[in-house]
Parts: C-alpha cells; sequence; structure tokens
C-alpha cells in the first residue's frame, strides 16, 4: 500500500503542476524572455529598426543571453519558426490558466494578477519596438507640434529631414491620422524626451504602459461591481493576452490610451454617472477614432434612460459631444481636404482583413467568367467594400437597438468591436488587442473566448516574420465568426427550451423545432 502511494505522488505532483495557473505564468514568463530575445537580432524583423544601443538590450542581457542560448546564431527562418512556437506556447498558458481560474480550481488576488502582467511586460518595455513602426510616427507628429510649430494633419515626417526619428519612419510623407487629443499627448510627451531617437522609445513605452497599468485597475473595478463571481478570470484575461503584451505595449500603440478611456467610461456609467462616461469615450474617440463603435450604443443607452436623467444632464450630455471635440480640433484644425485623406487610409486593404479574402475570391470568380482582370478587380474591391461596410452598419445598428441597461451596453459594445474587426478592410493586429479587452470586459465566456481567439489568429499573423499564406488568418476569422455564431445560436436555443420547459409542456411543444 505504501509502494503504491509513492508511485501515485510524482503524478499527482504532475497533475497538482498542470493545474497551477501559477506555473502557467512562469511559462509565460520565460517565453517572454525568449520573444525579447529574438526581437533585439538584427537579423529577425520582429524588433523594427531602431538605433543600435545597449539601453534597447536591456543593458546587453538580450543579446549576451541569446547568445549563450544558441538564440542568436539561428537564421532568420528558425528565429521565425522559434517565434511561432512561442506564440503557441504563450497562448496554451494562457488559456489553460484562465480555464483554471473560471473552474475556480485557483483563487488568485489582483496584486498578483496586475504584478504578473507587470513582469510579463517587461520584458518588452525597454527594447526596440516590436513589429511595427507607429511609435516613430507618434514621436515625429508630437515634434511637429512641440519643436516645430506646424500642423501634423498637414505635414509628413519628410518634411523635417533632421529628425532623428526620420529614417525609422516607413511612411514619411504620410500626415497623422490619429484623434487631436493623442497629437497634444505626443506633444507633451516629446517635450519631456526631447529629440533622441532613443529617449522617445522609452517615453511612449513608458506612457503606453502607465495607461495599460491603469486599465487593468479600471477593469477590475468594473469586474467586481458587476460580475464578481468572474472578477479574476476578466482581469487575468486582459491581463495576460500575450498579443497585448507583446503589439500594444511592445510597440507602445495608442490603442492603450484608448483602451484606458473606453474602459474608464464602462466604469462611469456603472457609477451611475453618465455625463462624465461619455465624456471619456469621447477622449477615447479623440484618441484615435475606432472608439466611436463605443461611444454610439453608449448614446443609444444615455437616451433610452431618459425617465432617468433631468434636463440638466441632457444639456451636459450635447455639450460634451459638441464642445469637447471642438475643444481639441480647433487649434489644429486642417480643414475638410485633410480629413477626407485621413479617412481614405481606412478604406485600403490589408492582407488579414476578411474584406481582402473576399475581394480576391471574387475577383478570381469574375476572371473565371471572362471580365478582364483589370475590371474585376476594381469591381471585387467596390463591391467588398460596399458588402462589408453595409453589414457592418446593420450590425451597429441590431445591436444598438438591443442595449437597454449597462449589462447589454457591455454586451452590444462587445459585438460591435468583433464585428468590425470582422469587417474592416484594414486590420493590423494591434487593433485585435482593443477589440478583444472590449469583449472580455462584458463578462460573457463566449465573448471572451471570441475576443482572446481573434488575439491569437493575429499574433500568429506575421508575414514579415513568418512565411504563411496570408489567406490562412482571415480564413481562420470566418471559421473563429461561424463557431461564435453556432455556439451563441445553441445556447440561446438551449435557454428558450428550458424557459419553455419551466413554462409547461404545451409550450415546450410550440418552441420545440
Amino acid at each position: 500500500m505504501i509502494r503504491g502511494e509513492r508511485a501515485e505522488q510524482p503524478r499527482r505532483r504532475l497533475v497538482s503542476a498542470i493545474n497551477n495557473p501559477r506555473l502557467m505564468v512562469a511559462i509565460m514568463f520565460v517565453c517572454m524572455w525568449v520573444v525579447a530575445m529574438l526581437a533585439v537580432q538584427r537579423n529577425h524583423v520582429l524588433g523594427v529598426d531602431a538605433p543600435s544601443s545597449r539601453l534597447l538590450t536591456l543593458g546587453g542581457f538580450l543579446t549576451g543571453s541569446a547568445r549563450m542560448l544558441g538564440i542568436s546564431r539561428l537564421t532568420s527562418a528558425g528565429m521565425s519558426e522559434l517565434y511561432a512556437v512561442l506564440i503557441v506556447v504563450l497562448f496554451l498558458c494562457y488559456i489553460w490558466a484562465l480555464v483554471l481560474v473560471a473552474r475556480g480550481k485557483a483563487t488568485m488576488s489582483r496584486g498578483f494578477i496586475i504584478g504578473a502582467s507587470v513582469a510579463l511586460c517587461l520584458w518588452v518595455l525597454f527594447i526596440t519596438p516590436l513589429y511595427a513602426k507607429d511609435l516613430f510616427n507618434y514621436a515625429s507628429y508630437g515634434k511637429m507640434l512641440s519643436f516645430h510649430g506646424v500642423n501634423p494633419y498637414l505635414h509628413g515626417a519628410a518634411d523635417f529631414p533632421r529628425d532623428p526619428v526620420l529614417p525609422y519612419i516607413s511612411w514619411k510623407n504620410a500626415i497623422s491620422v490619429y484623434g487631436p487629443l493623442f497629437t497634444y499627448l505626443s506633444a507633451l510627451i516629446t517635450l519631456i524626451a526631447r529629440q533622441g531617437a532613443i529617449a522617445n522609445i522609452f517615453a511612449f513605452k513608458i506612457v503606453g504602459f502607465a495607461f495599460f497599468l491603469g486599465s487593468l485597475f479600471v477593469v477590475d473595478s468594473l469586474a467586481r461591481r458587476m460580475f464578481p463571481s468572474r472578477r479574476a478570470f476578466i482581469l487575468a484575461a486582459v491581463a495576460w493576452n500575450p498579443l497585448v503584451i507583446i503589439h500594444l505595449v511592445g510597440g507602445a500603440h495608442n490603442d492603450l490610451v484608448m483602451l484606458f478611456f473606453v474602459l474608464l467610461a464602462f466604469l462611469l456609467y456603472r457609477q451611475e454617472k453618465p455625463v462624465w462616461a461619455l465624456f471619456s469615450c469621447m477622449l477615447a474617440v479623440l484618441i484615435k477614432t475606432t472608439a466611436v463603435f463605443v461611444l454610439v450604443p453608449m448614446l443609444v443607452l444615455f437616451l433610452k434612460q431618459n425617465s432617468r436623467w433631468t434636463l440638466r444632464k441632457y444639456g451636459q450630455a450635447a455639450a460634451v459631444r459638441v464642445i469637447t471635440p471642438l475643444a481639441f480640433y480647433l487649434p489644429i484644425w486642417p480643414g475638410t481636404a485633410a480629413l477626407r485623406k485621413i479617412i481614405s487610409v481606412g478604406t485600403e486593404f490589408s492582407a488579414a482583413s476578411v474584406p481582402r479574402l473576399f475581394r480576391d475570391g471574387l475577383a478570381t470568380v469574375l476572371r473565371h467568367l471572362g471580365m478582364n482582370t483589370s475590371s474585376a478587380t476594381s469591381f471585387a474591391m467596390t463591391t467588398s467594400r460596399a458588402v462589408f461596410i453595409l453589414g457592418f452598419l446593420a450590425l451597429l445598428v441590431f445591436f444598438c437597438y438591443r442595449v437597454r441597461d449597462i449589462y447589454s451596453l457591455l454586451l452590444s459594445a462587445a459585438a460591435i468591436m468583433f464585428a468590425f474587426a470582422i469587417c474592416t478592410t484594414w486590420l493590423m493586429p494591434w487593433y485585435a488587442g482593443f477589440v478583444a479587452a472590449v469583449m472580455i470586459v462584458s463578462g460573457s465566456y463566449l465573448m471572451a473566448a471570441g475576443g482572446i481567439g481573434l488575439t491569437l489568429v493575429l499574433s500568429l499573423y506575421a508575414p514579415r516574420v513568418n512565411g504563411s499564406p496570408y489567406k490562412l488568418y482571415p480564413a481562420a476569422l470566418v471559421v473563429l465568426t461561424l463557431v461564435l455564431l453556432v455556439v451563441a445560436f445553441r445556447s440561446r436555443l438551449a435557454g428558450k427550451r428550458l424557459v419553455a420547459a419551466e413554462a409547461g409542456p404545451g409550450a415546450a411543444s410550440r418552441i420545440s423545432p
């Protein structure tokens, strides 16, 4: 009997280890270390071109550890394969840890969850920006206002050839496509960081990380008030998401600032402060216009709750909607021509977008039917834009109609943002981080699963890092959408049957298909 118990001990320890979310976080920590080592390798493109400096390699620690482990001797293809493996391991650990938390297998405090997130973020915080060069555009636009006294909605980075960040910018002639609040914030950051490229990298990354950290406290407060039984799950799902850490924190994208104000708006609405909630959401729109798809259902809820608000509150809400954008835009108003140019950016097709897959498929069919290549491509492009724009607008109206209270607001906002990710013609990986966070705080496990699935697909999407066919990723998003729809339909049908069964056999027979 004793021998049997001794033989059973290793298996029990293994099961105990596997069922420990803290071990999953530890594995993620090691994986993020390796991701950081890959990012500082000059023969790999996970980290973008940036000034050569030991400061961007954690004082040489990352390059030294990469040499010691043999990572620096890998070919570019070998590094890409390693990165893909790391993404899979990160998401497996992340998802399994969330499953354990959701099932109540482990209890974790807010301090541990946020502390673990900070530890994961530190690997990508003080290194070169990851995957995208947007940070250098931010710095360029900010310096136009703070040092050159010109309007970034009328000038591109190429107009300032001596700017130290210019060599690292991809779109040198592009004007700013971001909201005026972010332009002012960028100007303030550059005033502190001054002209140096390295100082601006650190400054923008630290500011982005600070907003992300603030978002975690907002998420925890919102979940505690609305979904206390799922509080740890919701917080961990936002705090440990690998795409959010790698792309948003590692790339210092302004989506982090937008996310903070959107989450704060939800919290303020839950605290019965609707005007402040609308103000916060408007600030998010003035960072990046994507947040307007959260502002719209919030305004619908405000109008539907007309019996709760006084005329004074309506006046305050109207002032927020009109005066706030005017106050920020008027000092740097670029004119309608510049605004049309900004809007046109969102009509381009990126490789990861579902409309791109639809466009290419339609063009292929038209060519097989005898249409010439130019006409087929033009018609397919126009049709794809129209179909997905109209489809998204229909879904936007539908989900806004379903808004009744703060709970339905969260669900509707989550559904709208997921629809946006599927319908937009210009989809980049870091967009998924914002969408996933909104879906997670809805309190729905199905929505959370959809957001996590979205981030998994777009974390693997990296044309410059791996050679996978681009069509694989929008196809995966289509499959993900179909799976979510099937599960949602089955859950709704099961719920109706349960209600009918409780109402009596007659009602059950009327609902039964």
